[in-house]
Parts: C-alpha cells; sequence; structure tokens
C-alpha cells in the first residue's frame, strides 16, 4: 500500500487543500495521505488562526488518513529549517512513498535542476550574495542578481520568484541531502498568489480568509472551504478562534524584557537586537513592532519569526540541539481517521524517531537534549492556550482527534 506526505499548515483549511489532496492521490495512486502540519505556530513567524486540533480535524474530515505535528523549531524556522525538518522526520516515519507539494511550476525537473544547482554552488552563492549586499542591496535582490548572472537558462529565475517553488525546491534539496528514497511530486497550485489578500470564488489563499477572520468576518469563508467544515467552522468560531499576532502583544513585550541579551535567542543578530530597542515601545502591538523593526535587509516574514522566538524563549542552544537533530527530535500524532488506524501499528514498528503524545513522552524514552526541546514546545504551548484563555475563556483539552 502506498503512502504520500504533505507538508502543510493548513492555516486556515480551505477548498485549495481538499484539491492538493485529490490530485496527491490521482498522480501518486497512494491510498493514504498523511499530513505533516505545522503546530500552533506557522513558518511565518505568527500564532496560527485557529488550534491545530482543529485543523486537523478539518484535514482529516476532507480526505487525510493521519495528522503528525511538525516539531516547533522546524514549523517556525527558516525555509531550509522548515523543509529540514520536515523532511527528516517523514524520511524517519519509514512509511512515506511520496512527498507532495504545491507549485506554481509544473516541471518537476526543472525544480531539481535549480535544486542541484543551489547545493553545489552554496558556497559561492553566499559569498556572491553577501558581495552583493554589501553594494546596497537587499538580500532578496542580491540573490535575484546573483542567480541570474549564473544560472544557464534565465527562466529558471522567474521560477525562484514564486513561493510554493521556493519551498517546494528546499524540499528537494531535504530529499537529496537525506539521501531519502520518498519520490517527490508537485500539484499545480490553482489559488491566488500566495500572499494575495484578495478572496476569489471558490479558491483563495490561506493568507487572504485570515484577513478576513481577523477582521470578524466568517461569511466570506463558507464558500471557500469545502462544505463538510461548515459546521466544524461554525462550532468553533468566537469560542477558540480567531488568534492573530496582536493577541500576543504583552507576551511579546514581556519576552523582549526578560533577556539580558537578546542574541541569546536564535537566529537574532546584533544588528537586530540594536535595532528592535531602538524601535521598540510599549504602545506597540505585536504586528505595528514588526513593521517598525523591517528593513530591505530584513523580510517581514524573518522579522516576526525574530520576534516569535524572542516570545516563545527559543535559544540559539536549543536551535542548535533541533539542528543535531535535523529539526526532527520525535513526532507525535494529531489526529487520524478510524478506518486508517492501521497507519499507527506501522509507524511503531518501522519509525526510527520516538513518539509523544500531547507533548508529553509516551512508550519510546526520549533523551535529556530531546526533553530539552519538548519542554521549550510545551511552553510555546502553554502560551498559546493561555491567549486563548483570556480571549474566548475557554480551556483546550489535549485530545488526540478520530473520525
Amino acid at each position: 500500500m502506498k503512502t504520500a506526505a504533505i507538508i502543510c499548515e493548513y492555516n486556515p483549511f480551505h477548498n485549495g487543500h481538499e484539491y492538493h489532496i485529490k490530485e496527491t492521490k490521482k498522480k501518486t495512486g497512494a491510498q493514504c495521505v498523511i499530513a505533516l502540519m505545522s503546530g500552533n505556530y506557522v513558518q511565518r513567524g505568527t500564532p496560527a488562526v485557529m488550534d491545530k486540533k482543529i485543523r486537523a480535524q478539518a484535514a482529516l474530515l476532507c480526505g487525510a488518513d493521519l495528522v503528525i505535528e511538525l516539531p516547533l523549531f522546524a514549523a517556525v524556522g527558516s525555509a531550509p529549517d522548515f523543509a529540514t525538518g520536515a523532511v527528516a522526520l517523514l524520511d524517519q516515519l519509514g512509511i512515506v512513498d511520496y512527498l507532495s507539494f504545491g507549485s506554481e511550476c509544473q516541471e518537476i525537473n526543472k525544480l531539481k535542476s535549480i535544486a542541484s544547482f543551489l547545493i553545489i554552488n552554496e558556497d559561492d552563492i553566499e559569498a556572491g550574495v553577501k558581495k552583493l549586499m554589501s553594494l546596497g542591496h537587499s538580500y532578496p535582490k542580491a540573490k535575484e542578481l546573483y542567480l541570474t548572472d549564473h544560472l544557464d537558462d534565465p527562466s529558471l529565475i522567474e521560477i525562484l520568484k514564486q513561493p510554493n517553488n521556493i519551498l517546494g525546491i528546499e524540499y528537494l534539496k531535504a530529499l537529496v541531502r537525506l539521501d531519502s528514497s520518498i519520490t517527490p511530486v508537485c500539484v499545480e497550485r490553482i489559488a491566488n498568489s500566495h500572499h494575495s489578500t484578495d478572496l476569489t470564488p471558490s479558491i483563495s489563499s490561506a493568507t487572504s480568509i485570515r484577513a478576513f477572520l481577523e477582521k470578524d468576518e466568517i461569511e466570506p469563508l463558507f464558500s471557500r472551504v469545502p462544505d463538510c467544515l461548515h459546521a466544524l467552522y461554525e462550532q468553533h468560531y468566537q469560542q477558540d478562534f480567531p488568534i492573530c499576532a496582536d493577541d500576543f502583544s504583552l507576551l511579546l513585550q514581556a519576552g523582549i524584557h526578560s533577556f539580558d541579551d537578546l542574541t541569546q535567542i536564535g537566529g537574532i543578530s546584533s544588528d537586530f537586537s540594536d535595532r528592535l530597542m531602538k524601535k521598540l515601545r510599549p504602545d506597540l502591538s505585536f504586528e505595528q513592532l514588526v513593521d517598525a523593526c523591517k528593513s530591505k535587509n530584513i523580510t517581514w516574514s524573518r522579522t516576526s519569526r525574530n520576534l516569535l522566538h524572542i516570545m516563545l524563549g527559543m535559544s540559539d542552544s536549543n536551535l542548535l540541539l533541533a539542528r543535531k537533530y535535523q529539526m526532527a527530535p520525535y513526532y507525535q500524532i494529531l489526529g487520524f481517521r478510524r478506518d486508517s488506524s492501521f497507519l499507527i501499528g506501522s509507524l511503531k514498528k518501522k519509525a526510527r524517531l520516538p513518539m509523544v503524545r500531547h507533548l508529553r513522552p509516551l512508550d519510546d524514552p526520549l533523551n535529556y537534549e530531546q526533553q530539552i526541546l519538548l519542554s521549550n514546545e510545551q511552553y510555546a504551548n502553554h502560551l498559546y492556550q493561555t491567549v486563548i484563555g483570556q480571549k474566548f475563556h475557554t480551556i483546550l483539552k489535549d485530545e488526540q482527534i478520530i473520525v
């Protein structure tokens, strides 16, 4: 029996995600789909708009057979860390045959060609980009200029400008570096642009849907998510979602003031620390502080990730620990379909990672380093639950979702 995996955030789950699951089964012939999903914080450096259990249930209702949580340090890491952690975890599960990802480019051989070029020339690219940045170019522009001069096919530059292509290429690089036997497959992205805030009929980006949810408008959501999710979203709306970055503003301010040296936090340079302390004011919200601190050399997402790392106390030493385990120190099952429960038996036989449940060790013992990383994850989860408790007066239960 063939199994395909999808690395996802489902923030929130919408029609485009259902299409991806269906197309994955069609393209691969896989009977089962595993969704490897970010937990309560996502890669752009913000909290998820709704709790991971709601998003896991949505995925299971719409075609996924098993939902596994991507560990925190990978989920909120840079694109290379995110991809490394996700691919390493899937590889060590021992039951995944295919990795399916959405892409604006449908020529996977072109994506593989770019991935190979980036791996082979990694050191030269880094040096060249630094030189161009010293001339005043932003990081994205410097990288574009360097690659334009060094890639044989100019059309490949356009591919590298699309967000899903960029992440897909990171997955391909991780598969090569890990010498994984998992076969990559790309599915065409048919929604509007990944970053678009415009709602379009039927399939809209998660960004555009979140923008309306955060304005307390839920009606635009319903025509853009599968019918089977309407009752689920209605049940939880204004009970434990929507959550936005600004709900964490006080926690962020407290986090910033709890460190004497912010460079102890993973990803925080002395330049960024200095900039943050110059811009910091007690009246600024989370997103206002991101806007104040971003610059031509530090994107909005990277700035937000930096602030999130500070708020969650994600130290540089813990980040190095996570990288020691390829960003995948353990795995956690968030939910499964009853008729696919055999997958859990397969995991117990073949997985080369310890399993945790409700972010606590289960049958497999964790070593001291894994326990340190799990403790950081427990703290982050507690903060998310606290915000929900304060905002909605709701206490979330630790439970595994079974549909």
